[in-house]
Protein backbone atom coordinates (compact mmCIF):
# COMPACT_ATOMS: atom_id res chain seq x y z
CA UNK A 1 0.00 0.00 0.00
CA UNK A 2 1.17 3.55 -0.44
CA UNK A 3 0.55 6.91 0.73
CA UNK A 4 1.11 9.96 -1.13
CA UNK A 5 0.33 13.04 1.59
CA UNK A 6 0.65 13.04 5.77
CA UNK A 7 -2.66 11.98 6.64
CA UNK A 8 -4.64 12.17 9.85
CA UNK A 9 -6.21 9.50 11.15
CA UNK A 10 -9.64 10.88 11.97
CA UNK A 11 -12.84 9.58 13.84
CA UNK A 12 -16.12 8.39 11.87
CA UNK A 13 -18.12 11.03 10.57
CA UNK A 14 -20.64 12.25 13.23
CA UNK A 15 -23.75 14.29 13.00
CA UNK A 16 -24.00 17.85 14.14
CA UNK A 17 -26.33 18.99 16.30
CA UNK A 18 -28.23 22.16 14.86
CA UNK A 19 -29.11 21.73 11.10
CA UNK A 20 -28.87 24.61 8.43
CA UNK A 21 -30.73 25.31 5.39
CA UNK A 22 -29.80 27.33 2.75
CA UNK A 23 -33.27 27.03 1.03
CA UNK A 24 -36.16 25.46 1.36
CA UNK A 25 -37.13 22.28 -0.67
CA UNK A 26 -38.07 22.63 -4.07
CA UNK A 27 -39.29 19.87 -6.54
CA UNK A 28 -36.53 18.99 -9.65
CA UNK A 29 -37.99 18.12 -13.01
CA UNK A 30 -38.31 14.51 -13.61
CA UNK A 31 -35.99 12.84 -16.29
CA UNK A 32 -35.86 9.20 -16.64
CA UNK A 33 -32.47 9.62 -18.52
CA UNK A 34 -29.25 11.11 -17.01
CA UNK A 35 -28.24 14.27 -19.62
CA UNK A 36 -30.23 16.49 -20.94
CA UNK A 37 -28.74 18.83 -23.09
CA UNK A 38 -30.19 22.30 -24.01
CA UNK A 39 -30.13 24.94 -26.70
CA UNK A 40 -30.58 27.88 -25.00
CA UNK A 41 -28.71 29.19 -21.42
CA UNK A 42 -30.65 28.33 -17.97
CA UNK A 43 -31.88 24.65 -19.70
CA UNK A 44 -34.39 25.99 -21.92
CA UNK A 45 -34.97 25.59 -26.22
CA UNK A 46 -34.85 22.51 -27.56
CA UNK A 47 -33.48 19.50 -25.49
CA UNK A 48 -32.31 16.04 -26.22
CA UNK A 49 -31.81 13.05 -23.71
CA UNK A 50 -29.08 10.58 -23.40
CA UNK A 51 -28.84 7.59 -21.74
CA UNK A 52 -25.39 6.02 -21.09
CA UNK A 53 -23.71 5.70 -24.25
CA UNK A 54 -21.47 7.70 -27.11
CA UNK A 55 -23.50 9.73 -29.04
CA UNK A 56 -21.86 10.98 -32.56
CA UNK A 57 -22.53 14.11 -35.08
CA UNK A 58 -25.43 12.61 -36.11
CA UNK A 59 -27.53 11.89 -33.21
CA UNK A 60 -27.12 15.63 -32.35
CA UNK A 61 -28.10 17.11 -35.50
CA UNK A 62 -31.27 15.14 -35.51
CA UNK A 63 -32.41 16.53 -31.69
CA UNK A 64 -30.74 19.41 -30.22
CA UNK A 65 -28.10 20.31 -33.10
CA UNK A 66 -24.95 20.13 -34.09
CA UNK A 67 -22.78 22.66 -32.33
CA UNK A 68 -26.17 24.06 -30.80
CA UNK A 69 -25.36 22.99 -26.87
CA UNK A 70 -25.82 25.77 -24.23
CA UNK A 71 -26.71 24.46 -21.13
CA UNK A 72 -26.93 20.62 -19.42
CA UNK A 73 -28.10 18.66 -16.64
CA UNK A 74 -26.50 15.58 -15.31
CA UNK A 75 -28.23 13.62 -12.79
CA UNK A 76 -25.94 12.51 -9.60
CA UNK A 77 -23.38 9.33 -9.99
CA UNK A 78 -23.11 10.10 -13.82
CA UNK A 79 -20.35 12.12 -16.30
CA UNK A 80 -21.01 13.67 -19.01
CA UNK A 81 -17.77 14.23 -21.75
CA UNK A 82 -18.37 16.96 -24.69
CA UNK A 83 -16.27 17.17 -27.93
CA UNK A 84 -15.60 19.64 -29.77
CA UNK A 85 -15.54 17.59 -32.88
CA UNK A 86 -17.45 14.73 -34.90
CA UNK A 87 -16.20 11.37 -33.21
CA UNK A 88 -15.15 12.45 -30.12
CA UNK A 89 -12.33 14.22 -31.02
CA UNK A 90 -11.05 17.38 -30.38
CA UNK A 91 -10.81 19.70 -27.55
CA UNK A 92 -13.07 18.39 -24.92
CA UNK A 93 -15.17 19.30 -21.18
CA UNK A 94 -16.29 17.12 -19.11
CA UNK A 95 -19.55 17.56 -16.58
CA UNK A 96 -20.47 15.66 -13.57
CA UNK A 97 -23.17 18.60 -12.80
CA UNK A 98 -25.57 20.64 -14.15
CA UNK A 99 -24.65 23.75 -15.79
CA UNK A 100 -26.61 26.81 -17.01
CA UNK A 101 -24.27 27.77 -19.71
CA UNK A 102 -21.56 26.61 -21.29
CA UNK A 103 -19.37 29.91 -21.66
CA UNK A 104 -16.33 29.15 -23.84
CA UNK A 105 -17.88 26.04 -24.70
CA UNK A 106 -20.95 27.44 -26.00
CA UNK A 107 -21.93 25.93 -29.29
CA UNK A 108 -18.85 23.64 -29.87
CA UNK A 109 -19.96 20.45 -29.20
CA UNK A 110 -20.39 17.68 -32.09
CA UNK A 111 -20.62 14.86 -30.13
CA UNK A 112 -20.82 13.12 -26.46
CA UNK A 113 -20.18 10.48 -24.06
CA UNK A 114 -22.50 9.51 -21.15
CA UNK A 115 -20.67 6.86 -18.46
CA UNK A 116 -22.01 5.81 -15.25
CA UNK A 117 -19.89 6.98 -12.26
CA UNK A 118 -19.46 4.27 -9.98
CA UNK A 119 -21.59 2.63 -7.52
CA UNK A 120 -23.19 3.77 -4.06
CA UNK A 121 -20.24 1.92 -2.55
CA UNK A 122 -16.16 2.03 -3.68
CA UNK A 123 -13.55 0.31 -2.11
CA UNK A 124 -9.34 0.69 -3.25
CA UNK A 125 -6.43 -1.17 -2.57
CA UNK A 126 -4.52 1.90 -1.81
CA UNK A 127 -4.65 5.27 -0.15
CA UNK A 128 -5.86 7.96 -1.20
CA UNK A 129 -8.34 5.99 -3.73
CA UNK A 130 -6.17 4.19 -6.20
CA UNK A 131 -5.23 0.93 -7.00
CA UNK A 132 -7.58 -1.75 -7.59
CA UNK A 133 -10.65 -0.84 -7.14
CA UNK A 134 -14.45 -2.67 -6.78
CA UNK A 135 -18.39 -1.14 -6.39
CA UNK A 136 -20.46 -2.33 -4.36
CA UNK A 137 -24.19 -1.91 -4.26
CA UNK A 138 -26.84 -2.80 -1.30
CA UNK A 139 -25.91 -6.39 -0.01
CA UNK A 140 -23.44 -8.47 1.85
CA UNK A 141 -19.85 -9.23 0.44
CA UNK A 142 -18.30 -11.97 1.47
CA UNK A 143 -14.15 -12.66 1.68
CA UNK A 144 -14.91 -14.54 -2.00
CA UNK A 145 -16.37 -11.35 -3.31
CA UNK A 146 -13.68 -9.15 -1.90
CA UNK A 147 -11.16 -11.74 -3.46
CA UNK A 148 -12.74 -10.87 -7.11
CA UNK A 149 -11.83 -7.42 -6.69
CA UNK A 150 -9.68 -5.31 -4.35
CA UNK A 151 -8.74 -8.12 -2.46
CA UNK A 152 -9.19 -9.79 0.75
CA UNK A 153 -7.13 -8.14 3.83
CA UNK A 154 -6.29 -5.49 1.06
CA UNK A 155 -8.48 -2.42 1.84
CA UNK A 156 -7.09 0.74 2.69
CA UNK A 157 -9.61 3.47 1.37
CA UNK A 158 -13.23 3.52 0.68
CA UNK A 159 -16.11 5.96 -1.10
CA UNK A 160 -19.07 6.17 0.18
CA UNK A 161 -22.33 8.09 -1.18
CA UNK A 162 -24.91 9.93 1.18
CA UNK A 163 -27.74 7.42 2.10
CA UNK A 164 -25.14 4.46 2.65
CA UNK A 165 -23.91 2.42 5.48
CA UNK A 166 -21.09 0.14 5.30
CA UNK A 167 -20.23 -2.19 8.09
CA UNK A 168 -16.75 -3.81 7.64
CA UNK A 169 -15.77 -7.00 9.68
CA UNK A 170 -12.16 -8.29 10.16
CA UNK A 171 -13.12 -12.01 9.57
CA UNK A 172 -15.10 -13.64 7.03
CA UNK A 173 -18.69 -14.45 7.44
CA UNK A 174 -19.22 -11.08 9.05
CA UNK A 175 -17.33 -11.35 12.20
CA UNK A 176 -14.54 -10.29 14.10
CA UNK A 177 -14.28 -6.55 14.58
CA UNK A 178 -16.19 -4.41 12.94
CA UNK A 179 -16.19 -0.50 11.93
CA UNK A 180 -19.49 1.62 10.72
CA UNK A 181 -18.81 3.85 7.87
CA UNK A 182 -21.22 6.38 6.37
CA UNK A 183 -19.10 8.58 4.82
CA UNK A 184 -16.06 8.76 2.33
CA UNK A 185 -12.38 7.31 4.48
CA UNK A 186 -9.41 8.11 2.16
CA UNK A 187 -7.14 5.69 4.91
CA UNK A 188 -8.96 3.05 6.98
CA UNK A 189 -6.37 3.43 9.78
CA UNK A 190 -6.86 0.49 11.90
CA UNK A 191 -8.70 -1.21 9.54
CA UNK A 192 -6.03 -1.18 6.73
CA UNK A 193 -5.51 -4.15 4.70
CA UNK A 194 -7.44 -6.25 7.57
CA UNK A 195 -11.72 -6.56 6.00
CA UNK A 196 -12.56 -10.04 4.98
CA UNK A 197 -16.06 -9.08 4.72
CA UNK A 198 -18.59 -5.78 4.38
CA UNK A 199 -22.30 -4.76 4.37
CA UNK A 200 -23.89 -2.13 2.15
CA UNK A 201 -27.29 -0.69 3.79
CA UNK A 202 -29.17 1.84 2.75
CA UNK A 203 -29.72 5.13 5.75
CA UNK A 204 -31.46 8.08 5.61
CA UNK A 205 -29.12 10.51 3.40
CA UNK A 206 -30.40 13.47 5.65
CA UNK A 207 -28.83 14.93 8.86
CA UNK A 208 -28.17 17.82 11.00
CA UNK A 209 -25.20 18.74 8.47
CA UNK A 210 -27.03 18.40 5.07
CA UNK A 211 -27.78 21.55 3.34
CA UNK A 212 -30.71 22.38 0.72
CA UNK A 213 -28.88 23.57 -2.40
CA UNK A 214 -30.19 27.16 -2.73
CA UNK A 215 -33.03 27.45 -5.99
CA UNK A 216 -32.75 23.53 -6.33
CA UNK A 217 -30.36 24.15 -9.29
CA UNK A 218 -26.51 24.08 -9.25
CA UNK A 219 -26.28 27.81 -10.53
CA UNK A 220 -23.62 30.24 -10.46
CA UNK A 221 -25.19 32.07 -7.67
CA UNK A 222 -26.31 28.99 -5.63
CA UNK A 223 -22.53 27.97 -5.94
CA UNK A 224 -21.22 31.40 -4.89
CA UNK A 225 -23.87 31.06 -2.00
CA UNK A 226 -22.60 27.75 -0.67
CA UNK A 227 -18.64 28.87 -0.87
CA UNK A 228 -19.53 31.83 1.15
CA UNK A 229 -21.74 29.40 3.61
CA UNK A 230 -18.25 27.00 4.32
CA UNK A 231 -16.11 30.30 4.02
CA UNK A 232 -13.33 29.73 7.10
CA UNK A 233 -12.44 31.86 10.23
CA UNK A 234 -8.95 31.88 9.71
CA UNK A 235 -6.94 33.37 13.13
CA UNK A 236 -3.85 34.99 12.49
CA UNK A 237 -1.28 34.72 15.66
CA UNK A 238 -0.57 37.07 18.18
CA UNK A 239 2.37 39.56 17.23
CA UNK A 240 1.80 38.65 13.22
CA UNK A 241 2.93 41.19 10.68
CA UNK A 242 2.78 39.70 7.03
CA UNK A 243 -1.00 39.55 6.57
CA UNK A 244 -3.06 38.70 3.31
CA UNK A 245 -3.88 41.02 0.69
CA UNK A 246 -5.71 40.90 -2.67
CA UNK A 247 -3.00 39.85 -5.74
CA UNK A 248 -3.51 43.21 -7.18
CA UNK A 249 -2.17 45.15 -4.17
CA UNK A 250 1.61 43.90 -5.16
CA UNK A 251 1.35 44.85 -8.45
CA UNK A 252 2.89 48.32 -8.09
CA UNK A 253 5.93 46.69 -5.76
CA UNK A 254 6.68 44.16 -8.28
CA UNK A 255 7.98 43.44 -12.16
CA UNK A 256 5.94 40.75 -14.42
CA UNK A 257 9.10 39.25 -16.08
CA UNK A 258 10.06 36.09 -18.40
CA UNK A 259 12.23 34.12 -15.95
CA UNK A 260 14.72 31.89 -18.25
CA UNK A 261 14.52 29.21 -15.74
CA UNK A 262 10.94 28.33 -16.25
CA UNK A 263 10.43 30.25 -19.60
CA UNK A 264 6.51 31.72 -18.19
CA UNK A 265 5.87 35.21 -16.80
CA UNK A 266 6.65 35.75 -13.37
CA UNK A 267 6.79 38.25 -10.34
CA UNK A 268 9.78 39.81 -8.52
CA UNK A 269 10.20 42.73 -6.29
CA UNK A 270 11.22 45.98 -8.06
CA UNK A 271 13.11 46.48 -4.86
CA UNK A 272 16.38 44.30 -5.31
CA UNK A 273 16.42 41.80 -2.10
CA UNK A 274 19.64 42.63 -1.13
CA UNK A 275 20.68 41.23 1.93
CA UNK A 276 17.99 38.17 0.79
CA UNK A 277 16.18 39.23 4.09
CA UNK A 278 15.14 42.62 3.28
CA UNK A 279 11.83 43.35 4.37
CA UNK A 280 9.95 45.67 2.45
CA UNK A 281 6.86 47.97 3.48
CA UNK A 282 4.53 46.13 1.55
CA UNK A 283 5.41 42.74 2.86
CA UNK A 284 2.71 43.51 5.45
CA UNK A 285 -0.56 43.02 3.41
CA UNK A 286 -3.54 44.78 3.61
CA UNK A 287 -6.10 42.79 5.55
CA UNK A 288 -8.63 45.51 5.82
CA UNK A 289 -9.65 44.67 1.94
CA UNK A 290 -7.74 41.07 1.41
CA UNK A 291 -10.05 38.54 -0.14
CA UNK A 292 -10.36 35.03 0.21
CA UNK A 293 -9.74 33.65 -3.54
CA UNK A 294 -12.55 30.65 -2.77
CA UNK A 295 -12.87 27.96 -5.88
CA UNK A 296 -15.98 25.36 -6.73
CA UNK A 297 -13.54 22.23 -8.01
CA UNK A 298 -16.10 19.19 -9.85
CA UNK A 299 -14.09 16.10 -8.51
CA UNK A 300 -15.35 12.87 -9.18
CA UNK A 301 -18.14 10.34 -7.22
CA UNK A 302 -20.18 13.80 -6.81
CA UNK A 303 -17.71 15.57 -5.13
CA UNK A 304 -17.17 18.79 -4.88
CA UNK A 305 -14.14 20.54 -3.23
CA UNK A 306 -15.06 24.04 -1.54
CA UNK A 307 -11.05 25.40 -2.17
CA UNK A 308 -10.06 28.73 -0.23
CA UNK A 309 -6.73 30.30 -1.20
CA UNK A 310 -5.17 32.73 1.20
CA UNK A 311 -2.90 35.19 -0.97
CA UNK A 312 0.32 36.98 1.36
CA UNK A 313 2.65 39.00 -0.18
CA UNK A 314 5.20 37.45 2.21
CA UNK A 315 6.04 34.33 3.99
CA UNK A 316 8.43 34.33 6.86
CA UNK A 317 10.97 31.43 7.41
CA UNK A 318 12.71 30.41 10.15
CA UNK A 319 15.80 30.92 12.26
CA UNK A 320 18.52 28.41 12.29
CA UNK A 321 21.50 29.31 14.21
CA UNK A 322 20.41 32.84 13.91
CA UNK A 323 20.50 32.59 10.50
CA UNK A 324 16.59 33.56 8.80
CA UNK A 325 16.12 30.31 6.29
CA UNK A 326 13.20 29.59 3.82
CA UNK A 327 11.09 33.18 3.29
CA UNK A 328 10.10 34.17 0.21
CA UNK A 329 7.96 36.44 -1.69
CA UNK A 330 4.41 35.63 -1.84
CA UNK A 331 2.34 33.02 -0.48
CA UNK A 332 -0.93 30.50 -1.17
CA UNK A 333 -2.36 28.67 1.59
CA UNK A 334 -5.14 26.80 1.60
CA UNK A 335 -8.03 25.24 3.58
CA UNK A 336 -10.50 22.98 1.13
CA UNK A 337 -13.95 22.20 2.52
CA UNK A 338 -15.05 18.52 0.71
CA UNK A 339 -18.71 18.25 -0.34
CA UNK A 340 -20.96 15.32 -1.03
CA UNK A 341 -24.20 16.01 -3.32
CA UNK A 342 -27.14 14.26 -3.07
CA UNK A 343 -30.40 14.02 -3.63
CA UNK A 344 -33.59 13.49 -1.62
CA UNK A 345 -37.36 13.43 -2.15
CA UNK A 346 -36.37 15.77 -5.75
CA UNK A 347 -34.61 17.68 -3.64
CA UNK A 348 -30.81 18.63 -4.32
CA UNK A 349 -28.47 18.81 -1.05
CA UNK A 350 -25.27 18.89 0.03
CA UNK A 351 -23.24 18.26 3.04
CA UNK A 352 -19.51 18.77 4.01
CA UNK A 353 -17.58 15.50 4.60
CA UNK A 354 -14.04 16.36 5.32
CA UNK A 355 -11.74 19.42 5.62
CA UNK A 356 -8.23 19.78 4.92
CA UNK A 357 -5.56 21.92 6.24
CA UNK A 358 -2.16 22.94 4.16
CA UNK A 359 0.92 23.74 5.25
CA UNK A 360 4.50 23.52 3.80
CA UNK A 361 4.50 20.78 1.35
CA UNK A 362 2.24 18.73 3.28
CA UNK A 363 -1.68 18.20 4.11
CA UNK A 364 -3.60 17.36 6.85
CA UNK A 365 -7.45 16.03 6.70
CA UNK A 366 -9.99 15.78 9.13
CA UNK A 367 -13.70 15.10 9.05
CA UNK A 368 -15.93 17.60 8.74
CA UNK A 369 -16.79 16.40 12.73
CA UNK A 370 -13.58 16.88 14.19
CA UNK A 371 -12.88 20.42 14.02
CA UNK A 372 -14.56 23.48 15.39
CA UNK A 373 -16.76 26.12 13.16
CA UNK A 374 -18.84 29.19 13.65
CA UNK A 375 -22.57 29.24 13.06
CA UNK A 376 -21.90 25.38 12.50
CA UNK A 377 -20.61 26.02 8.97
CA UNK A 378 -17.77 27.82 9.07
CA UNK A 379 -14.15 25.48 9.81
CA UNK A 380 -11.74 27.57 11.99
CA UNK A 381 -8.25 27.45 10.72
CA UNK A 382 -5.19 28.87 12.73
CA UNK A 383 -2.57 30.60 10.81
CA UNK A 384 1.27 30.13 12.11
CA UNK A 385 3.27 33.05 12.35
CA UNK A 386 5.10 34.35 9.72
CA UNK A 387 4.49 30.98 7.67
CA UNK A 388 0.81 31.00 7.62
CA UNK A 389 0.57 27.62 7.44
CA UNK A 390 -3.26 26.48 7.95
CA UNK A 391 -3.81 24.07 11.63
CA UNK A 392 -6.65 22.76 12.95
CA UNK A 393 -5.57 23.86 16.61
CA UNK A 394 -3.57 25.65 18.25
CA UNK A 395 -0.31 25.36 20.08
CA UNK A 396 3.49 24.78 18.51
CA UNK A 397 3.45 22.68 15.33
CA UNK A 398 6.48 20.52 14.35
CA UNK A 399 6.90 20.00 10.79
CA UNK A 400 10.33 19.32 9.65
CA UNK A 401 13.67 18.12 11.63
CA UNK A 402 17.02 19.32 10.80
CA UNK A 403 20.13 18.31 12.45
CA UNK A 404 20.18 21.37 14.54
CA UNK A 405 16.80 22.37 14.87
CA UNK A 406 13.39 21.42 14.66
CA UNK A 407 10.99 23.89 12.55
CA UNK A 408 8.11 24.63 14.06
CA UNK A 409 5.12 26.50 13.61
CA UNK A 410 3.32 28.90 16.36
CA UNK A 411 -0.44 29.15 16.10
CA UNK A 412 -2.86 30.56 18.30
CA UNK A 413 -5.42 33.25 18.52
CA UNK A 414 -4.28 37.09 17.38
CA UNK A 415 -6.23 38.41 14.86
CA UNK A 416 -9.51 37.00 13.29
CA UNK A 417 -10.28 36.97 9.74
CA UNK A 418 -13.80 35.87 9.03
CA UNK A 419 -13.13 35.65 5.14
CA UNK A 420 -17.02 35.19 4.18
CA UNK A 421 -17.37 38.80 4.14
CA UNK A 422 -15.01 39.41 1.31
CA UNK A 423 -14.65 36.37 -1.39
CA UNK A 424 -13.95 36.30 -5.04
CA UNK A 425 -15.37 33.05 -5.92
CA UNK A 426 -14.60 30.96 -8.79
CA UNK A 427 -15.47 27.88 -10.61
CA UNK A 428 -12.73 26.00 -11.90
CA UNK A 429 -12.74 23.09 -14.17
CA UNK A 430 -9.43 20.66 -13.64
CA UNK A 431 -9.81 18.82 -16.95
CA UNK A 432 -9.79 21.86 -19.01
CA UNK A 433 -7.35 24.29 -16.63
CA UNK A 434 -10.02 27.21 -17.25
CA UNK A 435 -12.33 28.80 -14.87
CA UNK A 436 -14.77 31.38 -14.59
CA UNK A 437 -15.82 33.85 -12.12
CA UNK A 438 -18.81 33.41 -9.96
CA UNK A 439 -20.93 37.13 -9.48
CA UNK A 440 -16.84 38.63 -10.20
CA UNK A 441 -14.33 38.72 -13.08
CA UNK A 442 -11.71 35.88 -13.95
CA UNK A 443 -8.91 37.65 -13.37
CA UNK A 444 -5.78 37.70 -16.11
CA UNK A 445 -3.03 36.53 -13.54
CA UNK A 446 -5.16 33.45 -12.81
CA UNK A 447 -5.21 32.19 -16.67
CA UNK A 448 -2.66 30.02 -17.93
CA UNK A 449 -1.47 31.69 -20.81
CA UNK A 450 2.08 33.11 -19.21
CA UNK A 451 4.61 32.22 -22.45
CA UNK A 452 5.64 34.72 -23.86
CA UNK A 453 4.32 33.35 -27.15
CA UNK A 454 1.12 33.76 -25.82
CA UNK A 455 1.22 36.98 -24.79
CA UNK A 456 -1.46 36.81 -21.69
CA UNK A 457 -1.34 38.00 -18.48
CA UNK A 458 -1.26 35.09 -16.25
CA UNK A 459 1.38 34.76 -14.23
CA UNK A 460 3.12 31.56 -13.51
CA UNK A 461 5.40 32.32 -10.00
CA UNK A 462 4.31 34.99 -7.40
CA UNK A 463 7.77 35.96 -6.26
CA UNK A 464 11.17 36.33 -6.56
CA UNK A 465 13.77 33.01 -7.60
CA UNK A 466 15.17 31.37 -4.44
CA UNK A 467 18.72 32.15 -3.35
CA UNK A 468 21.72 30.49 -1.49
CA UNK A 469 21.40 27.68 0.69
CA UNK A 470 21.85 27.07 4.47
CA UNK A 471 21.94 23.63 6.78
CA UNK A 472 19.81 22.31 3.20
CA UNK A 473 17.50 25.38 3.37
CA UNK A 474 17.12 28.39 1.06
CA UNK A 475 17.88 31.56 2.64
CA UNK A 476 15.47 32.73 0.08
CA UNK A 477 13.21 30.47 -1.38
CA UNK A 478 11.61 30.00 -4.43
CA UNK A 479 7.98 32.23 -4.76
CA UNK A 480 5.10 29.98 -4.94
CA UNK A 481 2.78 28.97 -8.51
CA UNK A 482 0.02 29.94 -8.50
CA UNK A 483 -3.59 28.37 -7.59
CA UNK A 484 -3.61 27.44 -11.50
CA UNK A 485 -0.72 25.26 -10.83
CA UNK A 486 -1.83 23.35 -7.72
CA UNK A 487 -3.41 19.75 -7.73
CA UNK A 488 -6.13 21.08 -5.53
CA UNK A 489 -7.25 22.61 -9.13
CA UNK A 490 -5.98 20.54 -11.52
CA UNK A 491 -6.84 17.38 -10.20
CA UNK A 492 -10.78 16.23 -11.14
CA UNK A 493 -10.23 13.07 -8.20
CA UNK A 494 -7.77 13.53 -4.86
CA UNK A 495 -8.85 16.07 -1.80
CA UNK A 496 -5.26 18.12 -1.98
Amino acid sequence: MRKTKLWVLVALFAMLSTSFALAGPKAVQANPLPVTVYKDADFTGTSQSFDVGSYNVDVLSSGVGNDDITSVRVALGYRVTLYKNADYSGESYVLRSDISNLGYFNDETSSLKVERIGGPVIAYADSPYGGAEQQFDVGQYNTNALNAGVGNDKMSAIRIRPGYKVTLYKDQNFQGASRVLTADKMYLDDFNDVVSSLKVETVSPIDSTSVAVPGNTYSNTAKRQILQTFAPRIWFAQGEVYFPSSVEYTFPYMDRYVNPSSGAYELKTKTALNPYNLKLPYFTGDLANAPIYAFWVEKEYDNVDLVYYQFSPYDLGKTVLGTEVGSHVGDWERITVRMAKFEDNNTRYMKPVQVLYGAHSFSTVYNWSEVNKINGTHPVAYSAFGSHGMWKDQGNHVYMNLVVVQLTDVANQGTAWDTWNNIQAFEYYPNQAKGIGLGNSFPAWLERNYWPWENGGAIYRFGNPGQGSYFGQPLLADGPVGPQEKSALRDDVVLD
